[in-house]
């Protein structure tokens, strides 16, 4: 049983936790949140994941929920480390943005790091491969349907602020 952190609506965290299966019950005003992180290299390509049949067979960026006592800077180091293996320091991670979804905060990291993906260690129920890409091939993904649909806001956003 996973137990998911619970904010309010200016995303404080509250003293509250919630099984992952009835995050969606949340009710006045409380929210649970996600992270997603874009890590981009030195030649404009992003690090995209295929994910594992268990998490449906897309593309997509590197991601996960808050869990109890997980603020989502914290959230996004663990969830980099436990699906590829990288060690990211606080200071590596530019915050772009929150976007609201109803019970749901998705909070979006950036940063622009140098990674050979040879030396990666992926989570195998996360992750089936990872690859780089430039916009363009994640803009075929995205009219083929095999983006995460809930990446490509983000994405876009991360766009706004780094270009």
């Amino acid at each position: 049983m996973e137990l998911l952190q619970v904010f309010d609506e200016n995303k404080n965290m509250l003293n509250e936790s919630i099984e992952r299966e009835n995050k969606k019950s949340l009710t006045n005003g409380k929210h649970f949140m996600i992270v997603l992180l874009f890590i981009e290299n030195e030649e404009k390509k992003f690090l995209i994941q295929k994910t594992s049949v268990e998490k449906q067979s897309q593309f997509a960026t590197t991601g996960g929920h808050a869990t109890i006592g997980d603020d989502s800077l914290k959230t996004v180091i663990k969830e980099a480390q436990e699906e590829l293996g990288i060690k990211f320091k606080e200071d590596e991670l530019k915050f772009i943005d929150t976007i609201d979804h109803g019970i749901c905060f998705c909070d979006i990291y950036y940063t622009n790091k140098k990674i050979n993906i040879e030396d990666l260690k992926l989570q195998d129920e996360e992750v089936e491969y990872i690859d780089w890409y430039t916009i363009d091939e994640i803009e075929k993904m995205k009219s083929e349907g095999t983006f995460r649909k809930g990446n490509i806001v983000p994405l876009e956003k991360v766009l706004e602020k780094t270009r």
